[in-house]
């Protein structure tokens, strides 16, 4: 087991770690990744303190203990990864920085991730989520065309609530889409989705007439005229599912699946849904055809009069 033991601020392990997070501080780093690397960073200084390591400078097979290691702790492999990932940083950087010869971490390779489908709704619950929806003021009209675009664009929920005004042409009825990597993407929206767009524009501009609020250029707003957040998309999902009684455990990303799940199972390209998406692989987008074929086997053990039942 790996236990808290005292350590020297300034010594061989200690220094090239402080140096390393401080840069990564520098270069503006995420404060998630950062304190995620700290901590990593914290589990293989207290084993190569375990080990009685004089230096970083170790042979591959050293990490590979230490790989097994945390195999032997039940750490999910998830975290596994996560944990050998930030290690493969930061001998790259002592490489990088002159701190040692050679990289004896480019040996780490991350265990096997276990396939997770993507949960999503069939498309009834899709149809009953929708539709259980009245757009009848600000506030119902903003969830409802919050879910149609999801569902029907296969947004994911940051890139709708970074949505703009200048990104909609209600003419030809396309959205423009900053993914991932800052790429740009057209995607279009079927003619409900515009009407119940519509719908929500126009009770957004009573909404902040009434409340004398400045113009935003943001399409989905909050109580204050602010832009709408990723949570408060959960929290209405999460309100709106507890009322038509739809399973759990359905995220606002699950409409996304939801999307290319449906298209697929319909006879659509994978390959316009890979553009669809904005995926940059079509090996991610591949997930969904063991997805779909999951559920025909599903469909195909309860209905064939020779399956087991």
């Amino acid at each position: 087991m790996m236990e808290k033991i005292a350590k020297q601020p300034n010594d061989a392990l200690s220094a090239p770690i402080t140096a390393f997070l401080l840069e990564q501080r520098a270069r503006a780093v995420s404060s998630h990744t950062q304190h995620a690397q700290c901590a990593d960073l914290e589990k293989l200084e207290i084993y190569a303190r375990q080990e009685k390591w004089n230096g970083w400078a170790v042979k591959p097979k050293i990490l590979r203990h230490f790989a097994l290691e945390l195999g032997k702790r039940g750490l999910d492999p998830a975290s596994q990864a996560r944990i050998l990932s930030t290690a493969r940083t930061f001998y790259k950087w002592m490489f990088e920085t002159g701190r040692l010869q050679n990289n004896p971490a480019s040996c780490l390779r991350n265990p096997k991730q276990p396939k997770r489908l993507p949960a999503f709704l069939t498309e009834g619950e899709s149809w009953n989520l929708l539709e259980s929806i009245d757009p009848t003021d600000f506030v119902t009209s903003r969830a409802r065309c919050v879910f149609e675009l999801l569902y029907a664009c296969g947004l994911r929920v940051s890139e709708l609530t970074g949505l703009n005004h200048q990104d909609l042409d209600m003419v030809e009825r396309t959205v423009r889409v900053l993914g991932k990597g800052y790429k740009q993407r057209l995607v279009p929206f079927h003619a409900a989705a515009a009407e119940i767009l519509e719908i929500y524009i126009n009770f957004r501009s009573d909404f902040m007439a009434s409340k004398g609020l400045p113009p935003s250029a943001a399409i989905f707003i909050n109580q204050k005229g602010g832009r709408l957040t990723t949570v408060s998309v959960r929290n209405f999902l999460n309100q709106t599912l507890e009322q038509i009684a739809v399973r759990a455990k359905i995220s606002p990303h699950s409409l996304r699946h939801s999307f290319a799940t449906h298209l697929l199972s319909r006879g659509m390209d994978l390959r316009v849904i890979q553009e669809l998406l904005g995926h940059s692989s079509l090996s991610t987008t591949q997930n969904y055809t063991h997805l779909d074929m999951a559920q025909l086997a599903k469909t195909y053990e309860a209905a064939h009069p020779r399956a087991k039942k």
